[in-house]
């Protein structure tokens, strides 16, 4: 036994003596590889699964997608909302298998499509719960209809007319369809909010790492997905505000003017076409159209206030009436104005109406976008077009009805036969051109062409949030924002292009504005076209200080030969400086007024800590006059939203040039000292 023993630690000293170093490192290697490669062969097999698990999910997610739309566009909701939920689960289980792929980041060139991948996925899902409150509102909506073949036809792009629809109707049937409106109305909006962060999603995904085809097929979505925001929006906008509109819960009688932007007043125009118009539960109770002048003109044998200073010095009138009412560029400042009135003049001709829920003022701007949906219209063998509808009708009302034999007080009869006969067009159509219509509503409250003014608190809140209300904007910033008043020009407007220009400068240590307008006349004198005459004023912030004016006249040219330098009124209105001047352009001639003023020192101390902001406010009714800035800050910019020209930067000026189709705002970061 110890000769064994012996035997055996001799053999294990002889196996360790004989192993050296490199033969134990190569018997490792060979094991660490092997195992390695069975790995590697695993793993291989465990993301290629991945991988095709992860694409079957993708292709089935959007196969259910494609579904959902079919169903959408047949108005089968319940099924669309179905394939929506199956859609989601298979893109949960393609986010879970792309998680266990999430490792291959580390390798060069897969990272960006994982993550593209995994956006895609994030705004596809997204996009589902953004729209499963709009379908479930829509849902609900639609089951009011309880299968009624003639509404769900017209829904669906049928040949049936808005009008027929709701004539086929019942009173009760509509008030539940608008209940049933009202109350969904929060889930579209929110469907829409949503909406926006899908896009923002899918914009920020790098499509390139998908390659050409795939890349192509993300920018069709998106462009998709803004078009189904936008409609979410128009819908949602339409479903919070036409049931109050529309007379639920209660009738609404409302008070509407036409105003004439042909002849430039504060909040849009003249006041020369009034409308009253009563809605309960969907249907026109009734409505009638008529001439200012009819509430007018009984009017002037009784005491009435004494106007404001310039309608009396330049119309010479020391009588304030309906047609001037909206003297103020608030609009909600000028619509108590003009109810009151109404109110005032209808007692007096023995038709007030009693209480009213509001006031609807509206320019030529939008009948004449809804003249291009609908097309021509014909009134009394007279032809209306987008194109003409200003000049016929103001060719109708001041010359023709003569030669037709209209008696004066029906001459402009024809605006409600007019009006009766766009409303039955643009009920007649389709869904898909009733869309278009809200968007052309929705482009006129934008560029105040349209505007609201409610007794209903909430419905006020509501027009005012979106800027829809007429009220001079509250800004903390410099602002501007230029008010004509066409005093006894005729229609003279069109034909007098305006162009607006802004600068500002240092000086001492304030600031010196000025605020340019010029007219340049390219009418003649004729039947609706004169010297232009205008009271012009300019709302800026409180406390500036006037320092002068160049350009205003004491009357015109002729009623003071000499043309003499006019003055200028300074008073605040509405918590703002306003200065006002009166100037007056002949056919041909082209004449600039310009105000100069201190900025006030807020807006100079705003200028010092680096930041400056403008607000510039257009004139309801106007369309898209020229603006141009020169702000001079005396230090170099930084920043500016929107962006000059790139050849402007690396100064101390602001050089910008723009229209005023919409309010314009402006922030500037400048070089802190």
């Amino acid at each position: 036994m110890p000769h064994l023993k012996t035997n055996m630690l001799t053999a294990r000293s002889w196996r360790r003596s004989n192993w050296s170093p490199i033969v134990r490192v190569a018997l490792w290697a060979i094991l660490f590889s092997t195992i390695l490669v069975g790995v590697m062969i695993a793993a291989t097999f465990f993301f290629y699964n991945a991988v095709r698990r992860l694409e079957s999910h993708f292709r089935t997610g959007r196969s259910e997608l494609e579904q959902a739309e079919l169903h959408v566009q047949g108005l089968r909701l319940s099924e669309a909302i179905a394939h929506l939920d199956s859609a989601d689960v298979e893109f949960v289980a393609a986010q879970h298998d792309l998680f266990r792929l999430k490792i291959l980041k580390i390798i060069p060139g897969l990272g960006p499509t994982v993550a593209a991948a995994d956006g895609l996925l994030a705004g596809s899902r997204s996009a589902i719960s953004s729209l499963r409150p709009a379908l479930t509102a829509a849902e609900s909506v639609l089951s009011e209809l309880n299968g009624d073949d003639l509404i769900i036809s017209f829904l669906s792009g049928g040949s049936s007319g808005l009008s027929q629809v709701l004539g086929d109707l019942t009173a009760e049937r509509k008030r539940q369809i608008l209940a049933s409106l009202y109350e969904n109305a929060p889930q579209i909006r929110l469907s829409a909010v949503g909406l926006d962060r899908s896009i923002e999603i899918f914009e920020g995904i790098d499509a390139s790492a998908f390659g050409p085809e795939t890349e192509l097929s993300l920018a069709a979505a998106v462009v998709k997905l803004r078009k189904l925001h936008d409609g979410l929006d128009s819908v949602s906008v339409a479903a919070e505000l036409l049931p109050s509109l529309l007379g639920y819960p209660g009738p609404r009688r409302y008070l509407v003017f036409f105003q004439n932007n042909s002849e430039l007043r504060p909040t849009g125009g003249f006041l020369g076409v009034y409308g009253l118009v009563e809605v309960m539960d969907g249907s026109l109770v009734s409505t009638t159209v008529d001439d200012v002048y009819a509430l007018d003109g009984p009017s002037e044998s009784t005491e009435r206030p004494v106007p404001p200073e310039p309608i009396r010095r330049y119309i010479n009138i020391d009588k304030w009436y309906l047609r001037d009412a909206n003297w103020s560029p608030d609009f909600p400042t000028s619509a108590e104005v003009m109810e009151r009135f109404f109110h005032e003049e209808s007692v007096v001709v023995g038709s007030d109406p009693g209480e009213l829920d509001g006031i609807v003022a509206l320019t030529p701007e939008l009948a004449s976008d809804l003249l291009r949906i609908v097309g021509p219209v014909s009134v009394d063998g007279k032809t209306f077009t987008a194109e003409n509808l200003v000049d016929q009708l103001e060719f109708e009302v001041e010359r023709n009805y003569i030669a037709e034999g209209i008696p004066f007080h029906a001459r402009k009869g024809i605006v409600g036969d007019l009006t009766d006969e766009l409303l039955a067009r643009l009920t007649a159509l389709p869904l898909l051109d009733q869309l278009a219509v809200l968007e052309a509503v929705e482009a006129n409250l934008a560029e105040s062409q349209v505007l609201f003014w409610f007794h209903d608190s909430e419905l006020e809140r509501f027009v005012l949030d979106r800027d829809w209300g007429g009220r001079l904007s509250d800004t903390t910033g410099d602002y501007v924002s230029v008010i004509d008043a066409n005093l006894a020009s005729y229609k003279s407007d069109p034909v007098v292009l305006r162009t607006v220009g802004y600068s500002i400068r240092p000086s001492g240590d304030r600031f010196e504005a000025a605020v340019s307008v010029t007219y340049d006349h390219h009418g003649q004198f004729d039947w609706k076209t004169t010297r232009y005459r205008t009271y012009a004023r300019v709302y800026v912030p409180a406390g500036a200080e006037l320092l002068g004016v160049d350009g205003a006249m004491y009357d015109d040219r002729l009623k003071d030969p000499a043309r003499r330098p006019g003055q200028v009124d300074v008073y605040s209105e509405s918590g703002r400086t306003v200065l006002g001047a009166f100037i007056s352009v002949e056919p041909k001639e082209k004449r600039t007024l310009t105000f100069r003023y201190l900025l006030p020192e807020s807006v100079t101390d705003q200028i010092e800590a680096g930041e400056y902001s403008l607000y510039f406010e257009k004139q309801p009714g106007t369309v898209a006059y020229g603006l141009t800035l020169d702000l001079d800050f005396g230090k170099n910019l930084t920043s500016a939203s929107p962006a000059e020209d790139p050849s402007e930067f690396g100064d101390s000026h602001f050089i910008y040039g723009t229209d005023l189709r919409l309010d314009r705002s402006f922030g500037i970061v400048l070089q802190k000292p």
